[in-house]
């Protein structure tokens, strides 16, 4: 049987970057301001005071909150004027509150495309995000995320030259194939298709050769890329062979599916999810593409959001 296909093409008109000012989460920033210029995005700057910062049932609470905005509009002011974004259009949003549901607030108002985090950091955001809030982030968020984590380096490549796209054939791994063909596109980068068998079949060389042929039909509506991609076929632990092709390749994107019935990716629990191993242990980000919701994205046009002030 022949896999089902999304074909429809990817726009990204708007790129989200949430930021808490820490040197690990400002370490996104070039891969934000990298996919706005690629796709001719339109670039949110963001922060979000969390909650419990100012909720102490103090009378110090307000003037926190007041000092925390203050600051927030300066350091929000400097990186959009800073090198980093360049000439891109870009808009300061800030906010208090719980920091996944200012965020998803935010995604859904303007008609996000993609959501970029830096997953560890000082406070607030980067704190947080390793838990809940990227849990919360790659199963729930009507966008793409793309998270940049620890183990990213410094200076980041924001000339993608090689992507690596897992897998599972589930319906939910495949609606992340177009994102990875895009940005092969945009980039003009080398793409290699993965799929992790992850028990040991009764036939290994047949099994192998059958997600062989289904990789190659998620290629097949895709001529437009330099060089065709390569195609590969592993055993193992998914997450953990993810992550070890993706070091072998030096690739710079690993694009996975958030929410696939099978090997990639299903948040079952808060350390036990696939996609939550390899976005916190790759050494470059993790483009993840969470199910059904992920659909709409790229069609709709943004309104435009009032600057932070």
């Amino acid at each position: 049987m022949k896999t089902p296909l999304p074909s429809r093409q990817i726009l990204l008109k708007s790129v989200l970057f949430a930021t808490d000012f820490s040197a690990a989460s400002v370490r996104a920033l070039p891969y934000a301001t990298g996919m706005a210029k690629q796709y001719g995005a339109k670039l949110y700057v963001a922060h979000v005071v969390p909650i419990e910062s100012y909720l102490l049932g103090d009378a110090q609470a307000v003037e926190r909150l007041r000092l925390a905005r203050q600051e927030a509009e300066s350091n929000l002011s400097n990186i959009v004027q800073s090198q980093s974004v360049g000439g891109i259009p870009a808009t300061t949003l800030f906010d208090n509150g719980d920091i996944w549901a200012v965020l998803r607030g935010w995604i859904e108002q303007y008609s996000v495309s993609l959501l970029v985090v830096g997953t560890t950091g000082r406070t607030g955001l980067g704190k947080v995000l390793l838990g809940s809030v990227a849990e919360e982030a790659i199963r729930e968020s009507p966008c793409p995320v793309l998270t940049v984590g620890p183990r990213t380096p410094d200076e980041a490549v924001t000339n993608l030259e090689k992507i690596l796209y897992a897998s599972d054939f589930s319906a939910d791994s495949l609606l992340a194939a177009p994102y990875a063909f895009s940005c092969a596109e945009k980039f003009r980068a080398e793409l290699t298709l993965l799929h992790v068998i992850p028990t040991l079949p009764e036939s290994p060389y047949l099994d192998s050769q059958m997600a062989r042929v289904r990789l190659g039909e998620i290629a097949s509506p895709y001529p437009q890329l330099v060089m065709a991609p390569d195609l590969v076929i592993e055993m193992g632990s998914p997450a953990s062979v993810i992550l070890k092709v993706a070091a072998d390749l030096h690739v710079d994107l690993i694009v996975i599916g958030a929410r696939g019935a099978g090997a990639v990716a299903r948040l079952a629990s808060h350390f036990g999810s696939i996609a939550h191993k390899v976005g916190s242990h790759a050494h470059c980000p993790v483009l993840t593409v969470g199910g059904s919701k992920a659909e709409s994205v790229g069609s709709r046009a943004g309104e435009e959001p009032v600057a932070a002030h």
